[in-house]
């Protein structure tokens, strides 16, 4: 019963740190989403909850909808838009159905920050047996500011606590191997593979090196002829971890095909950023770590950040903010390496007992997985780094540009920093616990913990600002177009003829209109959209007629953003087209509050309805 209040006391602390370390999300669930600097990738986020609850409100397929690209159309399982997460699918279309959004969006963040820290307490804790330094652990990886910057752009990326569950489940299974464990690794794989690839890509490096790190550690002990047992023990276990990973591919295999078979399936799309199997190798330098990306405190920290905005851009630590916010934290790291130079201690102390089984002696379980924390640490650094080094004529080769070679889906080696995250937290968390030991008073220990958890805390603060979007409102157009009749088809230009506008989607979660825009690159959707830019032609209106349009949303805004001449010409002669009635301009629009993004703010947006002859019908493409 004791342990149950102590656990419920770390419940509570974690959930207070999720509400003040992510405010003032919480509060307005309702009305923003994580957010802190410009980025389109939420509000298709954002859509695709929407989406998923109105095709199912109104007995539409999940895999296909025409709302967008309208008439042709998207397979949400084509080789454009990659995998369809089963589990995450239901757990999106469950929340979207009884929350809505965007509070169905903010409710898988919040969790996945609660969940990161708790997953690493109990992982530190059934590692060390120490509650205070598995809080510490869990505080170090759950506010981290990867997990941060993560939930600004990327929800899939916030799903880390599966990475830690895994190795917790692989350290029961090795320790106790029973039917229990064996379950609980199954349930860790699947829901390792069921929400980010990237993730489970960086799991499975991870096993595999485990794997191996288990048959060398000790190996001079284990080939003495009274300790065959032991590598007995690791044939036992491999076994059993390759034959839960089969279930486990089986059990997913309906989720995965498509993947499986694009990947064997040579591509005929060139590599893209539109290209989920194919991704340029290019992107390789310029989303892999940098030398300082792991030491510098986050650019949005209020104080510090000014420290590492006059290395932005440099090579030293890289140009994206969301992919090079890596940093590590000082008082980790500093806690890190006292484990590392006690484990330097035991090593010595181990090998003078040499004939004692692995564990029958505390230093052996102590000493083993501190030693593959840190081989983790080192494996993630060199997976994290660019293809190749090049000093002078001489090149060196890197994991990443073998991997690319094998899965060349995967080109943001730099999110390998979480699993670095993951090795630090846990050392520390040994750290901590070695350094508490020299202590006997519990005031004294609490004392400690809390300064080192007040620290990482400071370290690893980021407001004011607050880091959210406003997307309550939207501009004032779209209140007017939802009042129109429901089969209205409308066109939002400048375009989006390169890529999605991902506005334009959110846009569509409150006026619920199919629209023409959002096509993706490579499928005949988009190419027919190239036909179509010059929105001042009068063949454009024509076609656009032919397509069962009636109204074009014209954003003054976005031509003029360009700032090129063309598009300014090209905003000029739209009023001009015979083939357009204008109907009515709206008003720019401002943020309500000066220091929070939001959807609401717009240029001046012109309403026309297309009243030319029809060219002709255009074929539905699905």
């Amino acid at each position: 019963m004791f342990h149950r209040i102590k656990l419920f006391g770390v419940v509570i602390l974690l959930i207070l740190l999720t509400v003040v370390m992510s405010y003032p999300l919480i509060f307005r669930s309702n009305s923003v989403i994580p957010g802190s600097f410009s980025t389109d990738e939420p509000y298709a986020v954002l859509w695709d909850h929407w989406r998923v609850k109105y095709s199912l409100i109104n007995f539409q397929s999940l895999s296909f909808t025409n709302l967008i690209a309208y008439p042709f159309g998207i397979n949400l399982n084509s080789t454009q838009t990659g995998i369809i997460w089963n589990l995450w699918q239901l757990v999106n279309l469950l929340l979207a159905v009884v929350f809505g959004v965007p509070l169905s969006y903010n409710l898988q963040i919040i969790i996945n920050f609660f969940l990161c820290a708790f997953i690493v307490y109990l992982l530190v804790f059934y590692l060390t047996g120490n509650r205070m330094s598995a809080v510490f652990s869990g505080i170090v990886f759950g506010f981290c500011p990867y997990q941060f910057v993560r939930s600004w752009q990327h929800l899939g990326a916030t799903y880390n606590q599966w990475l830690a569950l895994t190795f917790l489940a692989l350290f029961s299974l090795k320790e106790k191997p029973n039917r229990k464990t064996g379950i609980f690794l199954l349930i860790s794989f699947i829901l390792l593979f069921s929400f980010d690839y990237y993730l489970a890509y960086f799991t499975l490096i991870g096993l595999a090196f485990f794997l191996l790190y288990v048959f060398l550690n000790y190996w001079k002990i284990k080939l003495k002829r009274e300790n065959f047992s032991l590598i007995k023990a690791d044939i036992v276990y491999l076994r059993r971890v390759f034959f839960t990973l089969i279930l486990t591919f089986i059990l997913l295999l309906p989720q995965h095909y498509s993947l499986i078979k694009k990947w064997l399936t040579p591509s005929s799309l060139a590599p893209s950023a539109w290209n989920p199997y194919l991704r340029p190798f290019e992107d390789l330098f310029s989303q892999s770590a940098k030398p300082l990306s792991y030491f510098l405190p986050p650019i949005f920290h209020p104080l510090l950040g000014k420290i590492t905005e006059a290395f932005l851009g440099s090579p030293l630590y890289g140009e994206s903010v969301t992919e090079h916010t890596l940093y590590l934290g000082w008082i980790p790291l500093i806690l890190a390496f006292v484990a590392i130079k006690r484990q330097r201690r035991r090593r010595k102390e181990i090998n003078k007992i040499g004939t004692v089984p692995f564990g029958d002696s505390p230093y052996f379980r102590e000493d083993f997985y501190i030693g593959f924390f840190i081989l983790l640490a080192i494996v993630a650094w060199f997976f994290s780094q660019p293809p190749w080094w090049q000093f002078g004529p001489l090149r060196i080769y890197l994991p990443s540009f073998f991997m690319y070679k094998l899965l060349p889906m995967f080109r943001a080696y730099c999110r390998f920093g979480i699993v670095i995250m993951l090795a630090v937290a846990v050392l520390a968390g040994f750290g901590l616990k070695f350094i508490l030991e020299r202590f006997k008073s519990n005031k004294a220990k609490i004392a400690i913990t809390a300064l080192a958890c007040s620290l990482v805390l400071f370290e690893f603060w980021n407001w004011p600002p607050y880091k959210v979007i406003d997307v309550s409102k939207v501009p004032a157009v779209y209140y007017w177009l939802k009042e129109q009749p429901t089969d209205t088809i409308i066109a939002e230009y400048p375009l989006d003829a390169d890529s999605p506008n991902e506005m334009y989607k959110f846009y569509q979660t409150k006026h619920e209109k199919k629209i023409i825009n959002g096509t993706l690159p490579g499928t005949s959707a988009h190419e027919f959209a190239q036909t179509i830019i010059q929105l001042s032609s009068s063949k454009t209106a024509k076609i656009l007629k032919s397509m069962g349009v009636r109204y074009v949303l014209v954003h003054h805004d976005v031509y003029l953003a360009t700032g090129l001449s063309l598009d300014n010409e090209e905003l000029a002669r739209i009023p001009q087209n015979l083939g357009l009635k204008f109907i009515r301009s709206f008003s720019p629009q401002e943020c309500p509050q000066k220091d929070i993004m939001c959807t609401q703010a717009t240029g001046p947006i012109d309403v026309y309805e297309v009243i030319a002859k029809p060219l002709g019908l255009v074929e539905k493409n699905r």
